[in-house]
């Protein structure tokens, strides 16, 4: 007889991960994500598929989306790893016994508890410079699918924290299937820039490695500048040509003071980045008035 909750489990071995950015390593400073404009496969695949592909050619093992594109708020922590998920309504955290604060790298024991989840006013989202919290929750999808044209048998997973990566899949997806009838097994192209489009369980503990802020990595990055090169820079040194549009405006507010893009809308006066982007406001004067915000002339 089939055991319940176990007999009818099935999984597919993780072969390895695709990244859309490198780690950057400076003397006396932590490492931190550069996006690439390629994708960033392990050396063992580089002969099937190229050292820097723009294209990679895969599908998907599944007709079930939630499996292969699970989509959620994450927060994760060096010292205990994923301690938040949650969906925007509803959300499952790590809580310390004895504070009852979410988890910290102080925490002797912990429980999981359900909670209310609201990216516009959950501090660990939006960031409480008062009480010295930083940004840690991003959206993330985290895609599993096969690439046909690489040996073994097994899924290989890509993340990204992208807004415009996650809409273009999701649309992309409701899309083929509209029109084959079907989304798996249909050789399909992931791509920067995208052309089509785009399962193990995951391994929620681990914290993906190239969660770059705002909307600088995925599918649609060829629609993005490249970031300028800010590490040598301070926010007054930063010039017109630094912020050519909305995009840079994020990725500067993000480099300089980890707002999230919510933040930073609500500073420019809207409530979405999609409002925002409607809106198309001037960029430089956008990154003044952030710059006005996080420091105020004396």
């Amino acid at each position: 007889m089939p055991i319940q909750g176990t007999s009818d489990i099935r999984r597919m071995p993780r072969l390895g991960k695709i990244h859309l950015g490198i780690k950057i390593k400076k003397p006396e400073k932590n490492p931190y994500p550069r996006a690439t404009n390629y994708f960033v496969v392990p050396d063992e695949i580089k002969e099937y598929v190229g050292s820097t592909p723009k294209m990679l050619p895969i599908m998907f093992p599944t007709e079930k989306v939630d499996e292969f594109a699970q989509q959620w708020l994450r927060c994760y922590s060096f010292t205990q790893g994923l301690i938040c998920k949650g969906d925007g309504r509803t959300a499952t955290r790590k809580v310390d016994v004895e504070t009852g604060a979410i988890a910290s790298h102080t925490t002797q024991e912990w429980v999981f508890k359900e909670c209310p989840c609201n990216p516009d006013t959950c501090p660990e989202y939006i960031g409480d410079a008062e009480k010295g919290i930083k940004p840690q929750c991003r959206r993330v999808i985290n895609l599993l699918f096969l690439m046909p044209s690489v040996p073994g048998v097994g899924v290989w997973q890509l993340d990204t924290s992208s807004f415009y990566s996650i809409a273009n899949i999701n649309s992309c997806v409701d899309l083929i299937r509209r029109i084959c009838g079907r989304i798996s097994f249909i050789p399909l192209t992931l791509s920067l820039p995208p052309e089509r489009v785009l399962l193990p369980a995951l391994a929620e503990e681990e914290a993906p490695e190239d969660l770059y802020p705002q909307e600088t990595a995925g599918p649609e990055a060829q629609k993005e500048t490249p970031p300028p090169e800010l590490e040598e820079k301070t926010p007054n040194d930063v010039i017109e040509d630094d912020v050519p549009d909305l995009d840079a405006v994020f990725r500067i507010a993000w480099h300089f003071w980890q707002m999230q893009p919510v933040e930073v809308c609500g500073q420019l006066g809207y409530k979405t980045t999609m409002d925002l982007y409607e809106a198309k406001p001037n960029p430089w004067d956008s990154f003044l008035t952030i710059k006005g915000y996080k420091q105020p002339e004396e």
